[in-house]
């Protein structure tokens, strides 16, 4: 799973590609210690500004095609430098996070039911960076902190494929992975040529390894594959502080999150599960009630979901999609009692008036 075979290479810097220094014993020592992290999905890749994805994202904005979350200035989206000015070298590392207990709560996507990924990530991302800092060169980290396309990169650092969701699936754990990269000065890997990277980005859309299945546009509720408009999404949409009638019924009874487009895939089936403890389900999540979230106080969410990614955008929020989620139960929507809370209270009311 790695970008270059260092089998038969010496431990000494050598020229290749575009005549570019690549330090290998840097190199081979700093593939050794990330396999003791027990990261064996990772990869490198040259920094360089990503010019193929330029007309792709500029015909998302075209389109409309971008969520409240992605940024709209294309060169965010392209140049490592705008993050990195030194930058030689982007390492891309894939943490598993599926646990056997993750199925407990199907109203939370898998990703969000333990530790927040921010904290376990970053952890791995700081230890490797103070391994590069060790030899003297200096690397910065990220964990969706910037608008780099973290897939694709870990796609060109041979990481995994994108697969027709547009997830990077790995051979060991599927698609069940959170990414972080490393942007460091130092000299990791080869160049190569405009024209190469232009195929690498024109393979994906054949979608080699999915063959002829087509699981994940077929299952998703709100048809989001076929034009790849994400804001559309489930999972976007269960995050967005303001939503439209469309929006309202399209949350498909999630609390945050979906998994749909990953379950039914066949490339999941029979995966290898994290070996990340930290991402065990929280035992309160396991078998929370719809009750218990939209009446719970500051103090709970502070103590229990807190510690969740699925937090981030607040308790009022869960309590939303909880009251969406059961928009149909007129008795559950009027015993709902949020004081002066305008927000919540717009819900509440548009589904007890709609029932009476």
């Amino acid at each position: 799973m790695k970008f270059l075979s260092l089998k038969g290479c010496s431990f000494k810097l050598i020229f290749i590609g575009k005549n570019i220094m690549i330090n290998l014993n840097l190199k081979n020592k700093l593939i050794k210690f990330t396999e003791s992290l027990n990261i064996f999905c990772y990869g490198f890749t040259e920094c360089r500004r990503f010019i193929e994805l330029k007309q792709y994202f500029n015909s998302k904005i075209d389109k409309l095609y971008l969520t409240e979350f992605e940024d709209k200035d294309v060169e965010k989206r392209i140049n490592p430098f705008f993050y990195f000015e030194d930058g030689k070298t982007i390492i891309s590392i894939a943490v598993p996070y599926f646990r056997k207990d993750n199925e407990y709560n199907k109203c939370f996507s898998k990703y969000t039911q333990g530790l927040d990924y921010h904290y376990v990530v970053n952890d791995y991302l700081n230890k490797i960076c103070d391994f590069i800092r060790n030899f003297g060169y200096e690397c910065k980290s990220f964990c969706d902190t910037n608008n780099l396309p973290e897939r694709y990169i870990a796609y060109l650092c041979g990481v995994g494929h994108i697969g027709r969701n547009s997830l990077l699936y790995t051979k060991k754990y599927g698609s069940y992975v959170f990414l972080g990269e490393i942007i460091t000065n130092a000299n990791l890997c080869d160049s190569f040529s405009q024209e190469y990277y232009d195929n690498k980005f024109k393979e994906i859309g054949v979608f080699e390894h999915c063959g002829k299945c087509r699981n994940c546009m077929k299952k998703c509720p709100n048809d989001v594959l076929v034009e790849k408009n994400f804001n559309k999404c489930v999972s976007n949409l269960t995050q967005k502080k303001v939503l439209d009638s469309d929006e309202i019924n399209n949350l498909n009874g999630m609390i945050f999150g979906c998994d749909i487009c990953q379950d039914v895939c066949p490339k999941n089936r029979n995966v290898e599960y994290s070996f990340e403890e930290r991402f065990n389900t929280e035992e309160f999540l396991k078998n929370i009630k719809d009750n218990d979230i939209v009446n719970m106080n500051n103090k709970f969410f502070k103590d229990n979901f807190k510690k969740l990614s699925c937090s981030w955008r607040g308790k009022n929020l869960l309590k939303r999609n909880v009251i969406i989620k059961n928009k149909e139960d007129i008795n559950f929507i009027k015993s709902l009692n949020f004081d002066n809370n305008e927000h919540l209270n717009y819900y509440k009311n548009r589904f007890f008036n709609k029932k009476n």
